[in-house]
């Protein structure tokens, strides 16, 4: 898939505008991107109709932003210039295939899953991740290689973001090690474990032929943690394997949101568990059941709240 020139200027546009206030015209859009003037109003048209920014005609008109930086996903300005974003004509939603074997064509499934990492990609790229790459940690803020020779059970860091990760490796010998060492300073406790049975050697060396996988983790950032992505790729024939660590952001905010609203429904439960235990206190105190030979009316004290609550009033 080639993306038009109309989309380029799409990208250009809304990443300027996301950084300019105001309604920008026409002329400077112009100006500042070297786009002729007389396509911007066509490629601002579909952005328009898309919602992704407003127009307003006049003298002291121009385009701005319909909504926030944060919220414009790559896909969003993709989709509205481009006709189709399907890699191959049997992913369009008719699914024609011209050998009618969408079903069972290997090929199909494979160009799905390629199709699917793409859509997720674009949609996970927001425009502030353009306009701001230093504030985001989709933009390699954190990126390790690691060389593997299966045979010689050695390995090389062949580059590291992180000085202290490429400091550790020449110090440390043994690939296991360095895995452990890593593993412990930087992943987050409860992803440790999977971390290292997906990493160590004798893992790497249970691949048959060849294979390229990846595992998603969280390391440690301060009092926080960062979504990360192990992946490796493994050539048992070669006896060679390549590992990298890097940022994602495929999941990043969906996982966040999620984690944020169950942490958020368990203080609600909690404050619930609590009011309820303050109450039943209350009650107990008030009845004189809270000594042990009172302990078997409890239950008939729980059983009945209505008359309880009205006991309590008086």
């Amino acid at each position: 898939m080639k993306l038009k020139s109309s989309t380029d200027y799409a990208i250009r546009i809304v990443c300027y505008l996301a950084t300019h206030n105001g309604m920008i015209s026409t002329t400077e859009l112009s100006k500042q991107l070297y786009i002729a003037s007389t396509y911007i109003p066509k490629v601002a048209k579909k952005l328009k109709d898309a919602h992704i920014i407003v127009a307003c005609e006049g003298i002291k008109g121009g385009y701005t932003l319909a909504k926030r930086a944060e919220d414009i996903s790559l896909k969003e300005i993709v989709s509205c210039i481009e006709e189709t974003m399907a890699i191959n004509r049997c992913l369009e939603r008719d699914g024609f295939c011209s050998r009618n074997a969408v079903n069972h064509c290997r090929v199909h499934k494979v160009l799905l899953d390629v199709q699917n990492t793409f859509n997720n990609k674009l949609e996970n790229i927001k425009v502030s991740d353009l306009i701001r790459p230093g504030k985001d940690e989709y933009f390699g803020r954190f990126y390790v290689v690691l060389k593997v020779n299966l045979k010689k059970n050695s390995y090389e860091c062949v580059y590291s973001h992180n000085q202290d990760v490429y400091d550790q490796s020449e110090i440390i010998d043994s690939y296991d090690e360095f895995i452990k060492n890593y593993v412990n300073r930087f992943v987050y406790e409860s992803d440790q474990e999977k971390i290292e049975s997906f990493l160590l050697l004798n893992e790497l060396k249970k691949v048959d032929s060849c294979i390229e996988e990846d595992l998603p983790y969280r390391r440690l950032n301060k009092d926080s943690y960062i979504w990360m992505e192990a992946k490796k790729y493994v050539d048992t024939d070669n006896h060679k394997a390549i590992i990298t660590l890097h940022n994602n952001k495929i999941f990043q905010n969906n996982i966040v949101s999620m984690e944020q609203e169950l942490r958020n429904k368990e203080k609600v439960m909690l404050k619930q568990y609590w009011d309820m235990v303050t109450l039943l206190v209350a009650v107990l105190n008030h009845n004189n059941v809270v000594d042990k030979e009172y302990h078997d009316d409890i239950s008939f004290y729980m059983s009945i709240p209505r008359i309880q609550s009205h006991t309590v009033q008086h």
